[in-house]
């Protein structure tokens, strides 16, 4: 499962894809209105049959079946004994689907939509979910420069950019705030800048190596977009009284997000390393988002409600004959003069390393570990270990095992420590599936 680069966005990338063709029903399945549209619309379709037929659609998808189990152990203010709860479940799902449309706009400028459908996606049904997550133009003025303009993933770290790109991952469950499906309940727009609108980027050569860089901008994050309550409203943190629109931003461009990547690459891409920092804030009006045994009262009280937040990123692949080593930090800061207050602690953090083996040219077998903590002022961590294997049964088709044990503890005085919450949550899961390019 090799991979080579960070902008992968052509069906060259992706080894498969397919051209769209428009076909006309048969004439004798239409009456004579039908027919004299069709005419109409073909001569002008000819007109353009030579712009659309670079059109390219492509994509991949993945399908799963997994099993788990899970145990939690809680102790609550106001109970006795610990609550205790068992479970266990086992499910076939088509875990997500990517369809990626490519168009070249000319000698310097390429388009780029990805929409994605997650779990078993029905609209009558209300199962999963349709969003669209790229939808850009690039301006390729040379290797040294580019321009990216659109919903963009932004270059942070080494997979963020890559994190839809399924068939290009060896993992079924990839490492958590990058894991689409677990987006909410990581907060992962917390470690990483899930969407930009402007990125500026490029590789500069020298000797054996390339120097990559990139900066961009985009929204602030999207708890402060503009949306439509269950009742109907429209709802907006800020700016309450002039929101007529849902999926805007209604902030000031001092909350909007600003950020960048350097990185040295070497030319057989054997070595890839980078460091990343963004800038904006975080919206801590959501309590349902926040609640208390993630954000404790005293620290939401020094940080106020925009909390301005710093990123700091670093990432490290490395490979070496069949051997390849995949590494990523994230730590969070926020901008505060209260941070060296008494019980003022901010703690997240997340950490990710893995450890590859090409058993043979199809066959790639690796173990991993990652590490998290994701509240304020609570002693709350995470870890993650996993081992799997990708056997690539032809350029289209990978299957894939994955065995995950996650383990978390939480323990959060409360009452200037009268009371005690804490919970302790381990769960195992099996993963058997297959990534399929389209």
């Amino acid at each position: 499962m090799r991979r080579s680069g960070l902008h992968i966005d052509t069906p060259e990338d992706m080894q498969l894809c397919r051209s769209i063709n428009p076909m006309p029903l048969p004439l004798k399945l239409m009456p004579l209105s039908l027919i004299l549209w069709s005419l109409l619309f073909l001569s002008l379709l000819t007109v353009r049959v030579h712009a659309q037929d670079d059109l390219q659609l492509f994509g991949s998808m993945q399908t799963v079946f997994f099993h788990q189990d899970g145990q939690r152990e809680s102790i609550v203010p106001g109970f006795a004994e610990p609550i205790k709860y068992a479970e266990s479940r086992s499910s076939f799902m088509l875990q997500q689907l990517d369809l990626f449309m490519r168009k070249e706009l000319g000698e310097n400028f390429t388009a780029f939509v990805d929409l994605e459908f997650q779990l078993n996606y029905s609209s009558d049904k209300n199962w999963g979910s349709m969003s669209l997550q790229e939808a850009w133009m690039n301006y390729h003025i040379d290797d040294a420069l580019s321009i990216k303009t659109g919903l963009l993933y932004p270059a942070f770290n080494r997979l963020n950019e890559i994190k839809n790109r399924l068939a290009l991952l060896p993992y079924i469950f990839r490492p958590l705030i990058y894991e689409r499906l677990l987006s909410e309940q990581f907060y992962a727009e917390d470690f990483i800048p899930e969407h930009a609108f402007v990125q500026i980027y490029g590789a500069v050569p020298f000797g054996n190596f390339f120097g990559d860089y990139a900066v961009y901008t985009g929204n602030a994050e999207a708890s402060y977009i503009s949306r439509r309550t269950p009742d109907g409203d429209i709802h907006a943190d800020v700016n309450r009284d002039f929101e007529f629109l849902t999926g805007v931003d209604p902030t000031n461009f001092n909350l909007k997000l600003l950020g960048g990547r350097i990185g040295l690459r070497s030319r057989d891409e054997n070595i890839n390393l980078g460091v990343s920092l963004t800038h904006d804030y975080n919206n801590l009006r959501d309590s349902l988002r926040y609640p208390d045994h993630i954000l404790s009262q005293s620290v939401h009280e020094q940080l106020g409600d925009d909390a301005p937040r710093y990123r700091l990123g670093a990432d490290l692949f490395l490979r070496h004959g069949p051997f390849s080593l995949e590494t990523e930090m994230i730590k969070v800061f926020y901008d505060t003069d209260d941070a060296d207050l008494p019980n003022f602690t901010i703690e997240q953090a997340f950490l990710h390393g893995m450890l590859g083996y090409d058993v043979t040219s199809d066959l790639m077998t690796y173990v991993s570990v990652q590490y998290g903590d994701y509240s304020f002022g609570v002693d709350s961590d995470y870890y993650v270990y996993s081992v799997g294997g990708a056997y690539r049964i032809n350029d289209a088709i990978t299957a894939k095992l994955q065995l995950v044990q996650y383990d978390e503890a939480l323990d959060y005085l409360v009452n200037d420590g009268a009371d005690q919450y804490k919970h302790d949550l381990a769960l195992r899961f099996v993963f058997l599936g297959c990534s399929i390019l389209l």
